[in-house]
């Protein structure tokens, strides 16, 4: 289904219509385009200014849903008065800065540490492959390493995560190095959910993401507010998904927050 098609919709346009309605977006391949390096990550300034135009209409919350750290998911997007999920919830700051994490997490906070210090001159010896430590995980970038020294390379990562008793996940071109904790994008979405009363009988809320690890989300949401809107960005069409609707890329999700900031208005 297309932005214009979303628009036109009367089901999307009335579930969307409740007040507070709130819009949880992820970041990396829904704002701001994929791109080779992730330190080159950027909202296209007509995107930042419709999400500077929701987060001023009244009842209207927005929240960002993302791997990265929240202070660098910020920093991408460079909206004042958002609220952020980062590290894939397993950090929470509020609009005004104030940051909240799993009481849990400090408990394993020296295995992420440590499996840092083993992966570095392990990603560091594949030409192309980053890592980026972001204090309570760990992701491996490899979008630019060549394709056959990455199957050996994420078993190493596997065999570092599972020595210390972390967890490992994959998402687009990307493996992530987490707590134990049971702790996701579908956790933290449904828990902030709450506190923003996005689950009242009159309210509205919608979850835009296109990776793997959004689908937690999708799946969440759903079960606990069957109202929820969820779309998945996916250019090929072909990944499997549990949102109910697709759009192409961040141009079309941009298309379909200036017609949900039009109707707010």
């Amino acid at each position: 289904m297309s932005a214009a098609q979303m628009a036109q919709s009367p089901d999307i346009e009335s579930r969307l219509g409740g007040s507070p309605l709130v819009v949880m977006l992820d970041v990396d391949g829904t704002l701001a385009p994929i791109v080779a390096r992730p330190e080159d990550a950027a909202v296209a300034p007509i995107t930042r200014a419709i999400l500077e135009k929701l987060v001023a209409t009244p009842n209207v919350s927005v929240v960002l849903v993302s791997g990265r750290a929240a202070e660098d998911a910020n920093t991408i997007v460079g909206v004042h008065g958002v609220w952020t999920i980062g590290n894939h919830g397993f950090e929470i700051v509020s609009p005004s800065g104030e940051l909240e994490t799993d009481p849990d997490l400090a408990d394993q906070s020296a295995a992420i540490a440590q499996a840092a210090r083993e992966l570095e001159p392990i990603v560091a010896a594949v030409n192309g492959a980053k890592l980026e430590n972001k204090r309570w995980t760990l992701s491996v970038h490899y979008r630019l390493a060549a394709r056959d020294a990455v199957p050996p390379l994420r078993d190493q990562v596997e065999r570092v995560a599972m020595g210390l008793r972390l967890r490992m996940t994959d998402g687009k071109e990307i493996v992530e190095v987490r707590p134990v904790a049971h702790v996701h994008k579908g956790t933290a979405v449904v828990q902030l959910g709450e506190r923003l009363h996005a689950f009242d009988e009159h309210a509205s809320v919608l979850f835009v993401g296109d990776d793997r690890t959004d689908e937690d989300a999708f799946r969440s949401l759903r079960a606990r507010f069957p109202r929820a809107v969820t779309i998945r960005v996916d250019e090929s069409g072909e990944d499997t998904t549990a949102a109910e609707i697709r759009l192409r890329d961040p141009a079309a999700v941009h298309d379909f927050l200036e017609w949900l900031a039009a109707r707010r208005a």
